[in-house]
């Protein structure tokens, strides 16, 4: 089934809200300005006729002299790009690139940063998705740093659709939560929304069906209490794909075409079309050939080559109806055309069902070596995303744990961005009422001085309390991966030893069932108090998940990680639970590993200690286990 890559797109811009112009009469050029991109970052104008009016009045609102808001206008011009017109994905980037050379941007990081996620954006458009995820780590590692929530929740939130459509929930969830927080903050709805369908689109590519339904309709009825049916539909549409890949065709069967109807009744061709291949998939699984065929010659004229998430299912489903049909060398020219669509987007699941489609034509041909070959991917291929999921699953829960973390780290951030945006209010006042400042001066510079002092302070306990968890005391998940990081650089260009310990407690969820969150939250301190006692200086540990934590040992070899480890694991089964309910008992599970010269990534020597510790658990828990 295609994935709802245009999908998104349609919610993105046919969900915004029209809005007619309004009433500048009685304000100054500035402030009408203001106003109108205040719209236009609220999401609340389509990129149609209307937006390119704004950005024409915008030319004659603004002097060239005004160098900010000269920038804010570039950046909007930027954005405004259709990237569903052929040859406007070009024009944006080449528009980007040359709005990157003017040198004032050098004195205003915020809107440099705001069109390098832009010319990030359509180069994922454009299909270089490995380029693009590089852009949008740099980007949000920027706007943690400006301290700009606004940029931080739209890179985050683009960053999470990608691994979300590329099979990686981890940072996907992640990712999506925290830009969904952030907009319903900033009071952004319509962005907010955006955020809410991808978090939805994630479950459901996550296996979790019935959460992505719940989450569809609670959008789908936001949508039409809005009266804005277009989205509505559009997230009908999302709700039968994840009804099909339940195993209810009919049911899925029944909302495409109720989604199609729409589509054609309001001469949305483009739409109409992805839901027609929809239907075909539907359809193709019904044993309805002819009528799936019927649909995809429908669908053809508009589903253009750099659609790919909908380009590549029509041609695998021409390819299955084609088989079915022993028209072989038609079939293997439709695989073709699909496979170079799917690898572009590097969908692997698309890939996967691709390679089983393939094996049943070469049996046909009674090609048995490709046939066997074909096949063989495709179980490498179903593994591999079978490993994916179990990880997803694990993540899932890790993710909805630290929701409320990542609610109070949001929190903190716009505490900070109000405080700035209110000196910038000051500062423009006084801009305006300069024989105030003159009069006041020394007034005001006192109440400035007690500002900055106190502004000073605050800061620094808002950064502590942000690297620090606030149940345990110990580090956070955000310190640990950073230190962890420069640890890994370190020690691979002094060629120093390097190890690092994954623990969590046993059956820990039992722990919460029978006695209690409270309990549980008990024994994560005892976890964390059993850490520092252990644990000289040097050595770092951190809470990085719900139960999980991690212990970073810098100069340290295999040899005395795994000892330290033991001693741990030890420690935790011998612990003195005379404070906890009669009967209360808790034992760890520890996975080691230790630096490689053939690593080249800090997730590798993760990766391996989570391997170990899964090692551990199905050895029977209560122990540690080397990679």
């Amino acid at each position: 089934m295609p994935k709802p890559f245009l999908l998104i797109k349609i919610i993105l811009f046919l969900g915004l809200f029209s809005v007619s112009a309004l009433g500048f009469a009685e304000q100054s050029d500035s402030e009408k300005a203001d106003e109108i991109f205040k719209l236009l970052d609220n999401g609340t104008i389509e990129k149609n006729q209307t937006y390119q009016i704004y950005l024409a009045e915008l030319d004659t609102l603004i002097p060239k002299t005004d160098i900010q808001r000269q920038l804010r206008l570039t950046r909007a011009r930027c954005w405004a790009f259709d990237a569903f017109e052929e040859g406007q994905v070009s024009k944006a980037l080449a528009f980007a690139e040359q709005a990157l050379n003017n040198p004032n941007l050098a004195n205003y990081p915020n809107d440099k940063l705001d069109l390098e996620l832009c010319q990030t954006w359509y180069t994922e458009q454009d299909g270089d998705v490995d380029l693009a995820l590089a852009g949008y780590n740099k980007a949000i590692a920027q706007a943690y740093a400006l301290e700009n929530l606004r940029l931080v929740a739209d890179a985050r939130g683009m960053r999470g659709y990608l691994h979300s459509y590329q099979g990686n929930f981890t940072q996907g969830l992640e990712d999506l939560l925290t830009s969904h927080s952030l907009y319903q903050s900033l009071a952004l709805p319509a962005w907010s929304r955006t955020s809410l369908y991808e978090i939805a689109t994630s479950y459901r590519r996550l296996g979790d069906q019935k959460s992505a339904i719940r989450y569809f309709k609670q959008l789908q009825n936001s949508y039409i209490k809005s009266n804005n049916l277009d989205s509505a539909n559009a997230t009908k549409v999302s709700i039968a794909i994840a009804e099909e890949e339940s195993g209810n065709l009919e049911r899925a069967k029944l909302l495409f075409e109720e989604g199609y109807r729409y589509w054609k009744t309001n001469n949305q061709e483009l739409e109409q079309a992805t839901v027609a291949v929809n239907i075909a998939g539907t359809l193709i699984q019904l044993g309805e050939l002819e009528q799936a065929s019927q649909y995809l010659n429908e669908a053809e004229p508009f589903i253009l080559p750099t659609d790919e998430a909908f380009y590549s299912f029509l041609h695998l489903f021409r390819a299955q109806i084609y088989l079915a049909h022993d028209q072989l060398p038609q079939a293997h020219k439709s695989i073709a055309y699909a496979r170079a669509a799917f690898n572009r987007v590097k969908n692997l699941r698309g890939l996967a069902q691709l390679q089983m489609v393939e094996s049943q034509i070469f049996l046909e041909e009674s090609q048995w070596q490709q046939a066997y070959f074909a096949l063989s991917e495709y179980v490498k291929m179903h593994n591999e995303l079978d490993a994916k999921l179990l990880s997803s699953y694990t993540t899932e829960m890790r993710t909805r744990f630290n929701a409320s973390q990542i609610e109070e780290e949001n929190r903190h951030l716009i505490e900070n961005q109000q405080l700035k945006e209110l000196e910038v209010a000051m500062l423009e006042q006084n801009k305006r009422q300069q024989w105030i400042i003159i009069v006041l001066g020394s007034f005001l510079m006192l109440i400035i001085s007690v500002f900055a002092y106190k502004q000073i302070q605050k800061n620094r306990l808002l950064s502590a309390l942000a690297l620090t968890d606030d149940l345990t005391q110990l580090p956070n998940r955000r310190y640990i991966y950073d230190k962890a990081q420069s640890r890994f650089e370190e020690a691979q260009s002094a060629l120093l030893p390097l190890s690092v310990i994954v623990f969590d407690a046993d059956y820990f969820k039992q722990i919460n069932d029978k006695y209690g969150h409270e309990v549980g939250d008990q024994a994560l301190v005892l976890l964390a108090e059993t850490c520092r006692d252990l644990l000289p200086p040097e050595h770092k540990a951190a809470r990085v998940g719900g139960e999980e934590f991690l212990i970073l040992l810098v100069d340290t070899d295999m040899t005395q990680a795994y000892k330290i480890a033991k001693d741990l694991v030890q420690k935790v089964s011998e612990s003195n639970f005379s404070a906890f309910p009669q009967g209360f008992t808790m034992t760890i599970s520890a996975g080691v590993a230790n630096l490689r010269a053939e690593d080249n990534k800090l997730s590798q020597l993760l990766k391996r200690a989570d391997d170990a510790l899964y090692h551990a658990k199905s050895e029977g828990r209560n122990q540690a286990k080397m990679s």
